[in-house]
């Protein structure tokens, strides 16, 4: 994708982009629809094995994240437990005046997810996590399947939009940001 057609904003039920042109987010307003903002947390630093911050271009990506998001309406803002997850939607957070992120364990996303989706209608939410767990979330809420791959090392700038009444009634848009 051209730069120039990167995410810049998400507000007005539109993906609005950096050469001026909008996407309608489908099933915005309705309230039958829930819609999913789902990244992988920003770039990581290396100053932990397991759990580390993030690096100085995370930071700056988690910054231009909470501005794309800060006009988004979120209602909720999920991450798991990991450093770098959470500090990717700290910005999110504090430009768009949602509450705190809550934690889901990644080891417990399928039936996370087949908990929260019946309380969650009409909910704009936000998902930080992981390389591997977006794109199985993203499949599970396909319907299952192996549409979404595993999420490359090197690439931090995939958003996901999802529009979904439930398992396998989903429609999902991917762009980079």
């Amino acid at each position: 994708m051209d730069t120039l057609n990167y995410l810049k904003a998400v507000k007005d039920g539109q993906l609005h982009f950096a050469d001026g042109s909008a996407q309608a987010i489908p099933h915005w307003g309705d309230p039958a629809w829930t819609h999913f903002f789902c990244v992988r947390h920003a770039e990581k630093d290396d100053n932990d094995p397991y759990d580390p911050e993030l690096s100085a271009p995370g930071d700056a990506r988690a910054e231009h994240l909470g501005r794309i998001m800060a006009e988004a309406g979120l209602d909720l803002a999920y991450t798991t437990p990991f450093r770098r997850a959470q500090l990717t939607a700290e910005p999110v957070q504090r430009r768009g005046h949602t509450p705190p992120p809550i934690k889901y364990e990644p080891g417990n996303q399928e039936e996370w997810l087949l908990e929260l989706l019946p309380n969650t209608r009409g909910k704009k939410i936000m998902i930080v996590g992981h390389q591997n767990t977006i794109p199985q979330l993203l499949n599970q809420l396909n319907g299952g399947g192996f549409d979404f791959e595993n999420i490359p090392n090197h690439d931090f700038g995939k958003f996901f939009v999802v529009a979904t009444k439930g398992i396998g009634a989903t429609e999902i848009i991917e762009v980079r940001y």
